[in-house]
């Protein structure tokens, strides 16, 4: 059994990034081209082909942001992630992914909006943390990626 009073800290990135090469961008503009592309002919619906142009933009500026390193701490009062902090109240169960594409601790909280909170665990004993966090959260049986990791993941977001 783990020391409650223990703390287990690690730096890991914000969040997984994958390197984009000119092909991904170039796909990004073919979609957005031809998606608008619809809705300017088929729908006539000019708000949605300027909606999707600017969600573009977004998307091609966002895949350019690189994730910082931040500290992560689990201690007996909750988890500590960067400057947020969130008690084991707020938290309802948690599950741990450790596959080829994905180490991650995955947390449900109560929040209305965006309930789930990932945090890397790079070089984390992924083991080593289940253990230590059975002792204040259930642990969820389901260990596979949320689905917007397997998206973000299969799109190299």
């Amino acid at each position: 059994m783990a020391d409650p009073n223990k703390t287990i800290s690690w730096q890991a990135s914000e969040f997984k990034y994958y390197p984009k090469s000119v092909g991904w961008y170039a796909t990004l503009i073919s979609v957005a081209v031809l998606i608008i592309a619809f809705f300017i002919i088929f729908q006539r619906d000019i708000f949605a082909a300027v909606s999707l142009g600017l969600i573009a933009i977004l998307i091609a500026l966002f895949s350019k942001h690189t994730p910082n390193k931040i500290n992560i701490e689990l201690n007996s009062k909750g988890v500590k992630f960067g400057q947020l902090f969130y008690p084991y109240k707020q938290l309802k169960y948690f599950w741990v992914v450790h596959n080829e594409h994905h180490q991650t601790i995955n947390f449900h909280t109560s929040a209305l909006v965006n309930n789930i909170l990932i945090l890397e665990l790079e070089e984390q004993d992924p083991e080593i943390t289940r253990i230590y966090l059975l002792q204040f959260l259930p642990e969820h049986k389901e260990t596979e990626p949320t689905v917007v990791q397997k998206i973000m993941h299969r799109f190299k977001f």
